[in-house]
């Protein structure tokens, strides 16, 4: 049988193929987090931004993560004093930073929802706020060390409040760089202890500010002894502090900042697949139009 004459193309292509770098590289450019730090970056699945931190109101934080071992294990944070007036200005900073860039889908909604639960007195006018020195309770969306958004909130009461803030997306808040964006929620707030003169005696109430963060024990589902929870940590998951965000999928992202994001699976992989081709068919068209000897004798005993 005639094999020899496809011997040169065979090993031609081969030798080409295995010059080629087939390598796999990811689709897009989103590392693979390990440890501690897994899912605590924003994509479009972990796209809820959730507040941490300590008893003491300070440090705060937040990452794309819906468990953090450090938190309080109180579920909330709280500063307060018994006279004069309390100063709050507590920023929760995105830790981990980010480690890549995103984009948020223009004309769609960022939401903040957080309750907080105020004591005192801030309204200027009012008691121990009598000369412009209280001040209601502002947020700011920040980027970075920069404030991208300020919302004042007048009208709130004693006791707990549930704040929904919604912001829309222009086209200047869709991109966030990795290098000076990380995200973080600014809460300030100045107010006064209450003052009281009853039967003759100075008396009053606290000045207390307290922002409940993410925490096992605002759960409608996980039973307090599971998350060592009591009478004053267990709360409907309402009082999760979150914030949610419209993140763009990597690719759909990559269109929108220009980066060159998305990358070929497989380099040299349309090369592969025609080379690959290209032997099938010399190996089938040889295999056609080699004439068989098994074939001949048996037409020749025809």
């Amino acid at each position: 049988m005639a094999h020899g004459y496809r011997t040169p193309l065979v090993a031609l292509l081969t030798a080409i193929l295995l010059t080629l770098p087939v390598t796999a590289q990811p689709i897009a450019s989103t590392p693979v987090m390990q440890g501690a730090d897994a899912g605590k970056q924003p994509d479009d699945v972990n796209s809820t931004f959730h507040l941490f931190g300590r008893t003491a109101g300070t440090p705060c934080w937040g990452h794309f993560n819906n468990t953090d071992g450090d938190t309080s294990n109180t579920g909330y944070g709280e500063e307060s004093k018994t006279s004069g007036q309390l100063d709050i200005d507590w920023t929760c900073r995105m830790d981990p930073t980010l480690d890549r860039n995103f984009a948020l889908e223009e004309d769609q909604t960022i939401r903040i929802h957080v309750v907080i639960e105020l004591e005192g007195e801030w309204e200027n006018g009012q008691g121990n706020c009598q000369n412009g020195d209280c001040e209601n309770l502002n947020i700011s969306l920040m980027r970075g060390g920069v404030v991208a958004v300020t919302q004042e909130f007048p009208g709130l009461s004693e006791g707990e409040n549930t704040i929904d803030w919604d912001i829309p997306v222009p086209v200047d808040l869709v991109p966030w760089n990795k290098s000076e964006d990380s995200p973080a929620i600014r809460f300030t707030w100045v107010g006064a202890a209450q003052s009281a003169i009853l039967f003759g005696a100075i008396g009053g109430s606290d000045v207390m500010f307290r922002l409940y963060h993410t925490h096992p024990c605002h759960s409608d589902t996980t039973p307090p002894a599971e998350a060592n929870c009591n009478s004053d940590t267990e709360k409907p998951a309402s009082y999760n502090g979150i914030m949610t965000m419209p993140v763009l999928p990597a690719e759909a992202a990559a269109e929108v900042l220009g980066d060159d994001t998305v990358e070929e699976e497989t380099p040299g992989f349309t090369a592969l697949v025609g080379l690959t081709g290209l032997m099938a068919a010399a190996w089938g068209r040889g295999r056609r139009e080699e004439p068989s000897d098994d074939a001949g004798e048996a037409t020749d005993e025809c």
